[in-house]
């Protein structure tokens, strides 16, 4: 009786397993343009001042943490665009975008891990980026484009803190360094002024 039992519960225990390790590596992967992220969000940076229709726009997903990463994902109006499978010690992806009127569309990009244990993890997603087209090539009255980041709910939170800090930092970096380049050149004037002519 007791050898009918435990073999009920080590098939139990094993189908157990085998369920939660579909669930965190199979096809039940979470909502990569919808989830709330377990990660500080990336950044996405167009390299866009003007452009016309037919013209390709690249835009550089870069990732600031340096938890090892698996993808990075780019998604246009809340729907996954592109998932790009990224190396070892990689932490940025390009989307390349041929401009057309379709193109038009708010993108965000994203980047997912694995944990330990085998679980897919999100990151928040980057601040959205505007792409709006207007006109065609032989359209005279508008053929460029407009683009502008749309700041989410909660503002730009992390980043903008991060980049405050550095610049903080460079900014003490220079104070210090034109204190003691001032420092120098008075110690140097007061030995000038006792060494004999």
């Amino acid at each position: 009786m007791s050898m009918v039992r435990r073999s009920w519960l080590a098939e139990a225990a094993g189908t157990l397993l085998l369920l939660g390790w579909l669930a965190g590596v199979g096809g039940m992967e979470p909502e990569t343009c919808s989830s709330p992220g377990d990660f500080p969000p990336p950044a996405l940076f167009p390299n866009i001042s003007s452009a016309q229709e037919g013209d390709l726009i690249l835009a550089r997903c870069l990732v600031f943490s340096h938890v090892p990463i698996t993808h990075i994902f780019f998604c246009k109006n809340g729907v996954e665009l592109a998932n790009h499978l990224v190396r070892k010690g990689q932490f940025t992806s390009t989307l390349a975008i041929q401009l057309s009127a379709e193109s038009s569309g708010t993108y965000s990009c994203g980047y997912r891990r694995r944990s330990s244990l085998g679980q897919v993890m999100l990151s928040r997603l980057s601040v959205p980026w505007l792409l709006t087209t207007g006109g065609g090539k032989d359209d005279p009255r508008n053929s460029s484009i407009a683009t502008s980041p749309e700041l989410p709910a909660g503002g730009l939170g992390v980043s903008v803190g991060l980049a405050f800090a550095v610049l903080s930092l460079l900014a003490l970096a220079l104070g210090i360094h034109l204190l003691l380049q001032i420092g120098k050149r008075v110690q140097m004037a007061r030995l000038k002024s006792f060494m004999p002519r």
